[in-house]
C-alpha cells in the first residue's frame, strides 16, 4: 500500500467557491475511486501557515493510483480544484514499519 499526499492553500478570495467544490464536484473524489482504502483531510489550526490543507489518500498500489490519475471523472475534478488552489506539492509515500 502507498499512501499519495496533497498539499496546498486556497487560492485568496476562492474560499467560498472552494467550499462549494468540496460539497459538490470534489466531493468524495477519492474515495470513490477503485483501490482507494482511506482518505484522511487535515486543515492548518493556525490558519496563515503553508500547507493549510493536507489530503492523504491510501492506495493499494501504484498501478491503481495511475488509473485514477488518468480517469475522466477524476482529471474534470482535478483541473476545478487547481483552478481553487496554489502552492500544490505532492509526495508518494511508503510506511517505514517504525
Amino acid at each position: 500500500m502507498i499512501t499519495f499526499e496533497y498539499r496546498f492553500d486556497v487560492l485568496p478570495g476562492k474560499q467560498a467557491e472552494y467550499e462549494r467544490y468540496v460539497k459538490g464536484l470534489g466531493k468524495n473524489v477519492w474515495a470513490k475511486q477503485k483501490g482507494v482504502k482511506a482518505v484522511r483531510k487535515f486543515k492548518s489550526m493556525l490558519g496563515g501557515e503553508t500547507p493549510q490543507r493536507i489530503v492523504q489518500v491510501d492506495i493499494e498500489s501504484l498501478a491503481a493510483l495511475e488509473k485514477i490519475l488518468t480517469n475522466p471523472d477524476f482529471l474534470k475534478a482535478r483541473g476545478k480544484f487547481h483552478a481553487l488552489v496554489t502552492n500544490v506539492s505532492d509526495s508518494l509515500l511508503v510506511s517505514t514499519g517504525v
